[in-house]
């Protein structure tokens, strides 16, 4: 059967964009014509339909056109489909929570509106709001504070180095790196000759960890510790197949929107002998301080609630053996008892949102509360659900 060939004018028409649409992406190399008549006219087959849906996909799910370009040059059709899905899945269920907070809103009682509607503003700006969060190492800072006043006599970056069993001469990629704490605290026990590469989406924070680690350059000199930093998101992560010894993912899957993708390539990076960590939150994490901070003032956001619980400790399992054979999770015994004011202030004004302006407005009572219970209680619980996962391929 002969190939049904169609103009640049009639793919535009079938696929409802304008002709000077199909043109850009012809001249940016997206969507190259498969052949050219006589006179110079685009001629374009069903692939080519097939190549516009992609392009038109990642678009309305609001990736630029360089991002467009790189996930178009980098993957199959079968992986740009499967990631498509997933994706488009991810953006029917946050319009799907948008919807139903302005049903509730409009069937509300007057009094209860204002409720739905910061509800309703919080989805809205989810994504703004944690991208702010992690511009800069400060609210980072001033949570780990908080995680002084642990009952662990291991502090949780000891215990996660321990898990990752690192060997002589390793390549180790640490996604998410943050301002490099994993190995400040850890840096006396490196075995020598570590290939680390350390990488975040941040440039404040890659700067800070740079910053940091720079004051053992001659512990790591000594080692012979080569430390290579670098820009990366892990929503587009491409890795070398088989580089790594070590992959580690610190309490920050749960931020990566295309994650079966991201872990796809991790197993595709990591060596056969290899393994990845990967960190995360369980139910209940820190309920005591949100509920206390939900009493004190019902509209601080507490977005992180909504963010974490696609990847925590209860369900992130079968997703990690869609990719890794062996998955071993590991909880860690551990809660905080804080008799600190200040420590509790900084963190919940570390919250991404409104939290730091509410609490500058009423940060007195706030403390007030704080230390009525603290004198009360001599210090305040807060349980921790935190643990990890071994994976191997």
């Amino acid at each position: 059967m002969k190939e049904i060939l169609y103009t640049a004018g009639e793919i535009a028409r079938i696929a409802g964009v304008s002709l000077r649409t199909i043109r850009f992406y012809d001249a940016k190399g997206l969507l190259k014509p498969v052949s050219h008549s006589e006179a110079g006219y685009r001629y374009y087959n069903q692939d080519s339909l097939a190549v516009l849906q992609r392009i038109l996909t990642l678009k309305y799910l609001g990736f630029s056109l360089q991002k467009i370009e790189e996930i178009m040059s980098s993957r199959s059709m079968e992986q740009q489909l499967t990631e498509q899905k997933e994706l488009l899945l991810q953006k029917k269920r946050q319009l799907e929570e948008i919807l139903s907070a302005m049903e509730m809103m409009e069937n509300s009682r007057e009094s209860d509106k204002l409720g739905f509607l910061i509800r309703l503003l919080n989805l809205l700006t989810e994504e703004e709001k944690i991208q702010e969060q992690y511009r800069t190492s400060g609210n980072l800072e001033k949570r780990i504070r908080l995680h002084d006043y642990s009952t662990s006599p291991q502090g949780w970056m000891e215990w996660v180095y321990e898990r990752l069993e690192l060997g002589e001469n390793e390549d180790v990629l640490e996604l998410g790196c943050g301002t490099g704490l994993l190995w400040q605290m850890n840096v006396h026990r490196l075995p020598p000759g570590l290939r680390l590469t350390l990488t975040d989406r941040s440039a404040g924070m890659l700067e800070k960890a740079k910053e940091n680690l720079s004051v053992f350059r001659k512990i790591l000199d000594e080692k012979q510790i080569k430390i290579e930093y670098r820009i990366c998101d892990a929503d587009s992560l491409e890795l070398e197949k088989e580089r790594y010894d070590c992959i580690v993912a610190n309490h920050m899957l749960y931020h990566v929107k295309r994650r079966e993708a991201c872990l796809r390539e991790i197993a595709y990076g990591l060596k056969s002998t290899g393994r990845f960590l990967c960190s995360t939150i369980g139910d209940g994490h820190m309920r005591e301080l949100h509920e206390l901070v939900a009493a004190f003032d019902a509209r601080i956001e507490m977005p992180f609630e909504s963010i974490t619980k696609a990847f925590r400790l209860e369900n992130a399992g079968p997703q990690l053996q869609a990719f890794f054979p062996q998955v071993e999770r590991m909880d860690q015994d551990n809660d905080l008892i804080v008799d600190d004011i200040e420590a509790i202030c900084g963190y919940v004004s570390s919250y991404p949102g409104n939290a730091a302006c509410i609490l500058e407005q009423r940060a007195e009572e706030f403390r007030s509360l704080l230390r009525k219970r603290m004198d009360r209680e001599g210090a305040i619980f807060i349980h921790k659900s935190t643990g990890m996962f071994r994976c191997r391929l």
